[in-house]
């Protein structure tokens, strides 16, 4: 089913192919400039409003991938945190701002902490989250009916 246009999506299509014209058709080195830079303005507000700039910085990986595994990218954000607590407590201990011995229990703690994350993480590995999966289901539905 074609997507309808937008107002803002007509506005920056018009904007566009007015700006071409103006720097094409206009001679007057001053009028091109000026005109040129009013229609910038237009230009900016509808790509900001259509998100021009996500669909143009984003891979298309990302695009297929966004967000589909949202819990296993919870995991893996929570397993990072988990390697940066144990890193800083290495450095504290080094440095003397905890007693060695209660950094090396904290860091024990937090070596099985990974642990457990990375078995929960080979867990959800390639399951999309719950969300995901409904909103999938939905679309397939209206392409079959």
């Amino acid at each position: 089913m074609p997507r309808r246009p937008t107002l803002e999506g007509v506005i920056l299509i018009a904007a566009v192919v007015a700006e071409v014209a103006v720097l094409l058709a206009v001679e007057d080195r001053m009028a091109r400039v000026s005109l040129g830079l009013l229609l910038l303005a237009p230009i900016v507000w509808a790509s900001a409003r259509v998100g021009v700039l996500e669909l143009v910085t984003q891979s298309p990986a990302e695009r297929v991938h966004k967000r589909r595994f949202v819990r296993l990218r919870s995991q893996v954000q929570q397993l990072l945190d988990e390697i940066r607590r144990l890193n800083w407590m290495a450095v504290d201990a080094e440095r003397g701002f905890r007693s060695r011995e209660k950094a090396l229990q904290e860091m024990d703690r937090i070596e099985e902490r990974l642990k457990e994350l990375i078995a929960d993480i080979r867990s959800t590995a390639g399951q999309i989250s719950p969300a995901d999966e409904e909103v999938e289901g939905e679309g397939e539905e209206a392409v079959a009916t």
